[in-house]
């Protein structure tokens, strides 16, 4: 089954998953972050790289919503998908992740430790919510 979910990951392009994780963050994000702005991230690209299927997407923020970014990342994250779900899930704080090296952050600094710090206090699970029941139930983690 991880083989599967490999292959359909790697076969996809950008854009659709892009697209599809901005739509999700702009529905909940008043949820998730309900006394942010975002000002701070206006017109900056954030690359999430997934190690393990050998992909990757750009976000951005830009009128006061999340979009497919398309231009070149200011930030890049890179873990592996279990990674990134282990840190949706408040299971390890990224820090945890990046002294063992398995999340790692490139690129502005303080764009990097900010966004960081906002994973740290975030609470995932209404973004998770938002998956179909009989995808969560095959999450690896």
């Amino acid at each position: 089954m991880k083989r599967l979910q490999q292959l359909v990951l790697f076969k996809l392009p950008e854009a659709p998953v892009a697209i599809a994780l901005a739509s999700s963050l702009n529905l909940v994000k008043n949820k998730l972050w309900p006394e942010e702005d975002f000002a701070w991230l206006a017109g900056r690209n954030i690359r999430l790289e997934v190690l393990d299927i050998g992909r990757g997407l750009t976000l951005s923020f830009q009128d006061g919503r999340f979009k497919r970014g398309t231009g070149a990342a200011d930030v890049t994250f890179s873990a592996s998908l279990a990674d990134y779900l282990v840190l949706a899930r408040r299971l390890e704080d990224p820090d945890t992740l990046f002294f063992q090296r398995r999340l790692s952050i490139e690129g502005d600094t303080e764009l990097g430790l900010t966004l960081k710090n906002l994973m740290d206090a975030t609470d995932f699970e209404p973004l998770l919510a938002w998956l179909p029941s009989r995808l969560r139930a095959h999450l690896p983690v």
